[in-house]
């Protein structure tokens, strides 16, 4: 009866941290902390196949957007170059008119009314596209032309190559030969067609031309993001791309290559691989008796690398189905990843 009753006063008298530290038997890695990677500019996501678990180095580029690229809709001399890379498209358009200005390759058009001409359904009747030839007055100079705009009776026609001087005047016959039944107007002056202005608005990634080049319909003249971008990424080689600030893990991806995102969309959390952390639960009966600071030895025998030193850091106060969640600071040398299993015991002398 004697050796009953001391056994009793000797179990209430166990501290209660020990009962708490044989419940954290096991625990797992998990994330300390995530941190969220965000697109930098609105576009369309390069294909850059990233997954959940990959490692990313640091300075290693996550994500890109691909910059919106614009194209010379004609052929002719870039007049004027109104932005370089970083400039916001806006400022250059709200000052100059147009980011981007072109000569167009015909330059010269004539501009008249089709009244004085043969009353005729070929000569009344006239849709834009209709060929068209151009003679001067003296009769030495010609250029062949396309009617480009119909209103009523009065036309615009585009001069198209030919050796016309641009102060004559000139007389345009609907067909390709100067035939007096098909004469249109008679004795008008050709006109300078205004540059083609390129206007967009966001901030410019790239420039493909400078003035005076010679563009053909077709070709690359800039690229843009529909943003205004942070002044430190505007001077970038990338300003677009998404780069690991530190090495770290992806725990989530939230797009797919080749989609549509916005600026400042979540593309992906990672977790620095440095801020691993061990997670453990203790039952209601033991959560009383842990402690910040509580010190535990971690053995990972099923990846079979050894035992590592482990420091209780927050114990929650919300219960969940496994228990209390508490968590655990490591260091180790080993390559421990997200998702291994160790077992805990208290440390020595604890």
């Amino acid at each position: 009866m004697k050796k009953t009753l001391a056994l009793m006063l000797s179990l209430l008298l166990l501290p209660t941290c020990a009962l708490a530290q044989e419940t954290l038997c096991a625990a797992t890695v998990v994330a300390g902390h995530e941190t969220a990677l965000v697109s930098a500019a609105s576009g369309r996501l390069a294909d850059v196949a990233v997954r959940a678990g990959d490692l990313i180095l640091a300075g290693e580029t996550v994500f890109s957007v691909e910059p919106v690229r614009v194209y010379a809709d004609q052929s002719g001399v870039v007049a004027q170059v109104n932005v370089a890379p970083g400039d916001i498209a806006d400022a250059a358009v709200e000052r100059y008119g147009a980011a981007v200005y072109i000569d167009p390759e015909n330059r010269y058009e004539a501009r008249g009314s089709v009244r004085s001409s043969r009353n005729t359904e070929e000569n009344r009747d006239l849709h834009v596209g209709t060929p068209v030839f151009l003679r001067s007055a003296d009769r030495e100079h010609s250029a062949g032309g396309v009617i480009t705009a119909v209103d009523g009776l009065n036309i615009a026609v585009q001069v198209l190559g030919g050796d016309l001087v641009y102060t004559q005047r000139v007389n345009v016959y609907r067909g390709s030969e100067a035939d007096s039944a098909a004469l249109l107007m008679e004795n008008v002056s050709l006109s300078a067609v205004q540059p083609s202005a390129v206007s967009v608005s966001g901030t410019v990634v790239s420039v493909s031309v400078a003035r005076g080049d010679a563009v053909r319909a077709g070709d690359e003249l800039f690229s843009y993001v529909p943003d205004v971008l942070e002044p430190k990424r505007r001077g970038d080689a990338e300003p677009t791309a998404v780069k690991a600030g530190e090495t770290m893990i992806l725990t989530e991806v939230r797009v797919e290559p080749g989609a549509a995102v916005q600026k400042d969309q979540v593309l992906a959390l990672a977790c620095p691989a440095d801020a691993l952390t061990l997670l453990a639960y203790a039952s209601e009966e033991a959560v009383s008796g842990v402690s910040v600071g509580d010190a535990y030895t971690a053995c990972f025998d099923e990846a079979g690398l050894g035992e590592v030193e482990a420091t209780v850091t927050q114990v929650s106060w919300l219960s969940q189905a496994e228990g209390y969640a508490v968590y655990l600071a490591f260091d180790a040398d080993a390559p421990i990843r997200l998702g291994m299993h160790a077992t805990l015991s208290p440390a020595s002398g604890a």
